[in-house]
C-alpha cells in the first residue's frame, strides 16, 4: 500500500504525523509526504518528500489580514472559525501541488491533519480513502475539516468523509475540553514525541545540581520579536533554586535583557531529550509541546498569548497536569507549584493513560485492515 501524508507547513503540523508514518513504513507500506515550508523536514525524518509549493514564502501566507504590524499569525493566534479561515487560505496555496503529487504517485490512502484541505482534495480526486488526524485541542472538533474546506476558494462542497479519525489526546485531556471540541469517534493512538534529532550536548547528560525548568515558545513563536515575552519571567528566575534552560528558537537573546546566573540559553534541542532531564516546563501552549511534556511526565505552566493557546491552557488546568498564567505574571509562585509533589503525581496518572493507549504500530495495523477490507 502507498500512503501519502499531507501536513500543513510548520514543524508543529509535521512532527505529530511522523510516528504513524514510521509505523506504516515498518509494516511494509510505502510512505511519502507532499507538503511545504518547514514541513519539508519530513525528508530529515527519512521520508521521500514532494515540495508542493516551491519558492513560496509562508511568512506572507500566514500574515493575518487586517492586522497591523510585521509579525505573522503567531502574534494573533486564531481559534474556531478564524482558524479554519486561516488554514483554508494556506490550503488554497498548497492544494494544486498536493493533488499533482498524488496524481503522479497514485497513493492508496491519504493521511491528512484536519487543518490541511489539500489532503482530502487529493483523496477525492483519486477516489481513495483518507484518514483525518487531529493534532490537538484546537482542531479536534468534528466538522473542522468541513470548515476549512468551506474557507477554500479552490475547492467546492464538503470534503469526502474520512475513513477514520485518529486522536492522540489521552482521556483526561479530551474530557477537559468543551463538549463540542472533543474528538468523538476517533481511534485513540498513543502520542510518541518526535522532535527531530541532533548530536546532544555533553552537559545534557550530567545531572543538574538543582531542578531543571525548561522554557520554550516552540519552533515559530520566538521569532519576530516574540521571545521578548519571556523577559519578565526570566528576570524572576534568580529567586528560585532551579536551573532554567531557555530554547531560543530563532529569537534574539538581546530581547531577554540581563539574565540571572541560573539561566542557560540554547538555540534548540529536541524537546523530548531535553524534558527527559527536566522537572518542569513553561511554554506557549503548542499542542506538540503540551503532549510531549505529558509523555515525559513533566508538569507544565502554559503562558498563552492567543485563542487556540488559551484552549490548551484551559485543558491543562482542568486535567490537573499544570497551571497557566499571563507571561508577565509568572514568578516564584508558579515555579514552586511546578515542583510540588501532588501536581507531579497527577501528571504521572495522565501519563499512565497515554501509555495504555494503542501504539502507532497498533493503529497502523488497524489502518491496513481497514483499507484491505475496503478493496
Amino acid at each position: 500500500m502507498k500512503v501519502l501524508f499531507t501536513p500543513s507547513p510548520g514543524l508543529g503540523h509535521l512532527f505529530p504525523t511522523v510516528p504513524l508514518a514510521q509505523a506504516l513504513r515498518a509494516a511494509g507500506h510505502e510512505v511519502r509526504y507532499a507538503t511545504g515550508g518547514l514541513s519539508l523536514a519530513a525528508a530529515e525524518a527519512g521520508f521521500n518528500t514532494v515540495d508542493a509549493t516551491p519558492g513560496l514564502d509562508y511568512a506572507e501566507v500566514f500574515m493575518p489580514e487586517g492586522i497591523d504590524g510585521d509579525r505573522p499569525v503567531f502574534s494573533h493566534d486564531p481559534a474556531g472559525a478564524e482558524l479554519a479561515r486561516l488554514f483554508g487560505r494556506v490550503s488554497d496555496f498548497m492544494v494544486d501541488g498536493i493533488v499533482r503529487a498524488a496524481r503522479e504517485w497514485r497513493p492508496d490512502l491519504v493521511v491528512s491533519p484536519v487543518l490541511q484541505g489539500g489532503g482530502p482534495c487529493a483523496a477525492e480526486t483519486l477516489g481513495v480513502p483518507w484518514i483525518e488526524l487531529p493534532l490537538g485541542p484546537e482542531d479536534s472538533a468534528p466538522g473542522m475539516a468541513t470548515d476549512v474546506r468551506a474557507a477554500m476558494s479552490r475547492a467546492e462542497g464538503a470534503p469526502p468523509a474520512p475513513a477514520a479519525r485518529v486522536s492522540t489526546l489521552p482521556p483526561s485531556l479530551a474530557e477537559a475540553l468543551d463538549t463540542d471540541k472533543r474528538p468523538r469517534g476517533a481511534w485513540p493512538m498513543r502520542f510518541l514525541p518526535h522532535n527531530g534529532t541532533m548530536a546532544l550536548p555533553e552537559w545534557l547528560s550530567r545531572p543538574s545540581d538543582s531542578p531543571r525548568i525548561v522554557v520554550t515558545l516552540g519552533s515559530i513563536e520566538a521569532m519576530f520579536d516574540g521571545i521578548a515575552v519571556l523577559a519578565p519571567l526570566l528576570s524572576e528566575a534568580g529567586r528560585t533554586d532551579a536551573e532554567f534552560v531557555v530554547t531560543l528558537g530563532g529569537g534574539d537573546p538581546e530581547l531577554l535583557g540581563e539574565l540571572p546566573g541560573n539561566v542557560r540559553l540554547v538555540e534548540w534541542i529536541p524537546l523530548d531529550a531535553l524534558l527527559a532531564t527536566a522537572s518542569a516546563i513553561i511554554h506557549h501552549g503548542g499542542t506538540g509541546t503540551m503532549l510531549t511534556a505529558l509523555a515525559c511526565g513533566v508538569p507544565q505552566c502554559v503562558i498563552p498569548q492567543g485563542s487556540y493557546q488559551r484552549i490548551a491552557a484551559d485543558a491543562v488546568e482542568k486535567a490537573g497536569v499544570g497551571v497557566s498564567a499571563a507571561p508577565d505574571s509568572v514568578g516564584e509562585v508558579q515555579f514552586a507549584r511546578l515542583l510540588e509533589e501532588d501536581l507531579r503525581r497527577r501528571v504521572r496518572e495522565v501519563r499512565a493513560e497515554m501509555l495504555a493507549m494503542p501504539t502507532p504500530s497498533d493503529v497502523a495495523a488497524r489502518v491496513t485492515a481497514l483499507i484491505e477490507d475496503g478493496r
